[in-house]
């Protein structure tokens, strides 16, 4: 089962994932969930715990992967120390980018579409944002699929709802406006970044035990599918070296 805001595919169904999950009571072996966490206000964090914690069958394993805060502030200092200023500033923009955007995209979505339109691709650049977010640039670089009638449709509510936003928007004072509205898309911005030890203590504090750091390739979860999810299919990490990856069991 597939849950998302805003679906973008006929296996994928509605959810408001901040509040009860449409699951029953103790009835998932796994629940699994990427670069989600990070979305959600620190104050809902633990309720979302609770409610994959109701869902799984005692003994169940929830498998979160984040941001890893660790990873971020030793990658910038690592490249910053080496005077490796272009990489330093790019781990600054994973790092801050998704918390303070106030566009779709935001910084680096610019800098990506930077990198995609220069006449003479930087292929050094392109494969440090593979190897730190799992972003394929080099890839993406082909024209993009035209989408079907019924794909339009399914994100007619959500381009609506945007619309009615912006309108009601304009009505603010235009300097309350710029200091403080926002038009990233629902669930764009980060609210809080995680390391393994503020993560373990959620978890704890949440009901979970038997708390474990895994890797991109490794789960306690037997038949856990690495890829799609986490590997793609050149068994590049999925989400790029900045990833966290943790799971907990929920007590038998």
């Amino acid at each position: 089962m597939n849950l998302d805001y805003s679906p973008a595919a006929p296996c994928v169904s509605y959810a408001d994932l901040l509040g009860r999950l449409p699951v029953p009571e103790n009835s998932s072996e796994i629940v699994y969930c990427s670069h989600f966490l990070e979305h959600i206000p620190s104050e809902l964090v633990a309720a979302f715990l609770q409610e994959c914690l109701r869902i799984l069958k005692p003994g169940g394993v929830l498998r979160l992967v984040v941001p890893d805060l660790e990873n971020l502030c030793r990658t910038y200092l690592h490249h910053r120390d080496r005077g490796e200023h272009g990489k330093a500033d790019f781990v600054v923009m994973e790092l801050l980018d998704q918390c303070v955007r106030r566009q779709s995209g935001g910084a680096l979505g610019r800098y990506y579409q930077s990198l995609k339109e220069c006449s003479m691709p930087n292929a050094s650049s392109m494969a440090f944002v593979r190897e730190r977010t799992g972003e394929d640039l080099i890839n993406s670089l082909s024209p993009p699929r035209k989408r079907s009638l019924r794909s339009l449709l399914r994100r007619f509510p959500a381009f609506a709802e945007r619309l009615w936003i912006r309108a009601v928007i304009h009505l603010l004072p235009r300097a309350f406006r710029k200091q403080n509205v926002s038009l990233a898309s629902v669930g764009e911005r980060h609210h809080w970044l995680y390391d393994i030890y503020s993560l373990q203590e959620l978890l704890i504090t949440s009901g979970f035990e038997d708390i474990e750091r895994c890797t991109a390739s490794s789960s306690r979860y037997s038949e856990f599918p690495f890829y799609p999810l986490d590997l793609s299919s050149d068994g590049q990490f999925r989400k790029g070296a900045e990833s966290l990856y943790i799971e907990a069991q929920k007590p038998c």
